[in-house]
């Protein structure tokens, strides 16, 4: 079972005092058995003393706390790495994985999975003092009488056979109904994100709940007491040839072998001793599944979120962000498909032999897909060497690119990990998105809109130009420097963005202390000073309106203090009034402190605000429209 496997890999040395401390209870279990048998045997008892019985009570006690205790320390550090572990993975995948997973997959494996593993493993503790009292309890036995002990290792070995059978059916369906267990978390999510349109619909309403909701709960439900169901049959059934194995020894084997009776009062003990550990071991089996399959789905996420760039290992130098940013677009494509990855990546998606790139279509050239990239032109704000730009380095080269057609080998993990998964073409049925090819340059102290219909490619822009997608096809540079695996991370934090799928923190996490002053200023600025306070770098509510919280999204863009911003439909909840203040008075005034302002936006009544306006139509530049001349930094 890869339960066992997983703790023995935490740690085997506590795995052995576990099973030491086990062995030593089930011992004295064991000859506690034969004391119980030395009173109430015929005569003449042999010498049982009060003494002899308490210290061995003692050692069941104190071998059998500490075997739990050491156990219970092991499965919860087992379950807080792999909880840590797995919250590292998921915030070091790339977003596009992220976003193709889906949010409920995420959820009910950290909720979910976690939650049936913890209850196996805390399971654990008592299951292996049970089988060490039953191997004790065999071993007596076999001392006591070999027929009896062969008689019933037999009747054991064939209840377990059986059981074994019905397990393998049970095991199935535990996988088939954690699977239907994303779906129905799919469904909850469903419901209380579009709660107003079920209302606004009984049709809908009553097709969602039936078809979907109460539909995978249902199946759920059946799945789990088919399951339960078997599991209970065959233990039933275990439970039986327990019972005629005993009548067979107790009207059929003492009769015909003449057996003494203290033989058979040990056997009875021993039997009547051995009924509560071999019922709690049977009880605890489908925790044991449950956790097997839940680390099993564990490993399937990690498995598939591996096969993607783990960016934790992003290198990363500090420096400080640039003061002025001129952002660069040259030949930048993007590519992606709409459906979810599988939740084991395809067979070939390991490491590409050779070390060099994968084909490609594209070929060799420049900026194509597969094609090689070198370093960076000019030379580096941080005094690191120049290089050619990416598409014209010389082939070979063992340094990786971030377009996710090279393997970057990062020490000490196994071998190479892909930057992301190779991307093919959009396909013709429309299964894909393209965007690109891309050539666009934003400067300092400009204030750029970019427009287009939906599904025009807007939103992938945006995380193209944040560097929170990397180009497919193309380079993207800041100030000349271009944007590679080597400093994609320190980029990043060139820029402060607010999404229209903004998370709001109650904490202003990442600041300094004493932060609260300029908070409440810009509380003032803002005018949400009224609704919200801060204290401790903690606001007092984020229970506001969606145009409130988005102000408050902003104050933590204006806090940061970057050279890029970028606001992505940021004055769609506004008010009137509040709209005009944000594009005539909040965007100029980052523009004339030189930052580079790129906001998307449907307001055309603002057009006339804009330096620069890109049109985007169907994922290429439709038009680029200067209006006016970048203002200098101060």
């Amino acid at each position: 079972m890869q339960l066992i496997r997983f703790l023995i890999s935490i740690s085997w040395m506590r795995i052995a005092g576990v099973i030491a401390s086990g062995l030593v209870c089930g011992a004295a279990n064991t000859y506690l058995v034969t004391l119980i048998r030395g009173v109430v045997s015929p005569e003449p008892h042999p010498g049982v003393t009060v003494g002899a019985f308490v210290a061995t009570t003692l050692v069941i006690l104190i071998s059998g706390v500490i075997s739990q205790v050491l156990l219970i320390r092991l499965a919860q550090d087992a379950i807080y790495r792999l909880r840590a572990d797995l919250s590292a993975r998921i915030v070091s995948a790339p977003l596009e994985h992220l976003e193709r997973l889906g949010q409920h997959r995420l959820i009910a494996t950290l909720t979910e999975d976690v939650r049936a593993l913890s209850q196996a493993v805390t399971a654990i503790p008592s299951i292996c003092i049970d089988l060490a009292t039953i191997v004790g309890c065999f071993v007596f036995l076999a001392v006591v009488s070999g027929p009896i002990f062969a008689t019933t290792v037999a009747g054991t070995l064939l209840g377990i056979a059986c059981v074994e059978l019905v397990l393998k059916r049970v095991r199935a369906l535990y996988h088939s109904a954690r699977e239907n267990e994303d779906g129905l978390l799919r469904s909850f999510q469903a419901v209380s994100l579009g709660i107003k349109e079920l209302k606004l619909h009984r049709g809908r309403r009553g097709d969602f709940m039936d078809k979907h909701l109460l539909g995978s709960a249902e199946t759920l439900r059946a799945q789990n007491i088919d399951a339960g169901s078997k599991f209970t049959v065959a233990q039933g059934f275990g439970q039986l040839l327990q019972l005629a194995t005993m009548a067979l020894i107790l009207f059929g084997l003492a009769r015909s072998l003449h057996l003494p009776q203290n033989v058979m009062v040990g056997y009875v003990l021993v039997t009547t001793f051995l009924a509560m550990p071999m019922q709690n071991f049977m009880h605890r089996i489908p925790d044991l599944l449950r956790g097997d399959v839940a680390l099993s789905k564990i490993r399937s996420l990690n498995l598939s979120i591996q096969t993607a760039h783990d960016e934790s290992s992003l290198p990363y130098t500090e420096r400080p962000a640039v003061t002025a940013a001129r952002l660069e677009l040259n030949d930048v494509g993007y590519s992606y498909l709409t459906e979810a990855p599988p939740a084991f990546p395809p067979p070939g998606t390991g490491p590409h032999p050779g070390g060099g790139a994968r084909p490609h279509p594209g070929g060799g050239r420049p900026g194509a897909p597969g094609a090689p990239v070198g370093g960076r032109p000019g030379p580096h704000p941080g005094g690191r060497p120049g290089g050619p730009p990416p598409g014209h380095g010389p082939r070979g080269v063992d340094r990786p690119d971030v377009n996710g057609h090279r393997f970057v080998g990062h020490g000490g993990r196994g071998g190479p990990v892909p930057m992301a998964g190779p991307m093919d073409p959009p396909q013709a049925d429309g299964s894909g998105f393209h965007l690109g090819p891309l050539d666009l340059t934003f400067e300092p102290g400009q204030l750029t809109f970019i427009v287009g219909g939906n599904g025009s490619g807007k939103s992938t822009l945006a995380k193209l130009l944040t560097g929170l997608y990397v180009p497919q096809q193309g380079h993207l540079s800041l100030n000349g420097e271009a944007i590679d695996h080597e400093n994609i991370e320190w980029f990043r934090q060139n820029t402060s963005a607010v999404f229209t799928d903004f998370h709001l923190f109650e904490d202003y996490l990442g600041f300094d202390e004493g932060v609260d002053e300029e908070v409440r200023k810009y509380l003032r600025e803002l005018r949400i000073d009224h609704k919200v306070t801060v204290e401790n770098g903690r606001l007092s509510t984020i229970a506001l309106s969606q145009g409130q919280r988005k102000r408050l999204a902003l104050l933590t863009a204006l806090l940061e203090d970057r050279p890029i911003y970028l606001f992505d439909e940021w004055a769609a909840d506004q008010e009137p009034k509040f709209r005009d203040v944000f594009y005539r008075e909040i965007l100029v005034s980052l523009k004339n402190r030189g930052k580079t302002v790129i906001v998307i936006t449907h307001d055309d009544r603002y057009f006339d605000c804009a330096d620069q306006i890109v049109k985007l139509d169907f994922g290429h530049i439709a038009e680029v429209k200067e209006l006016g001349a970048p203002v200098a930094a101060e």
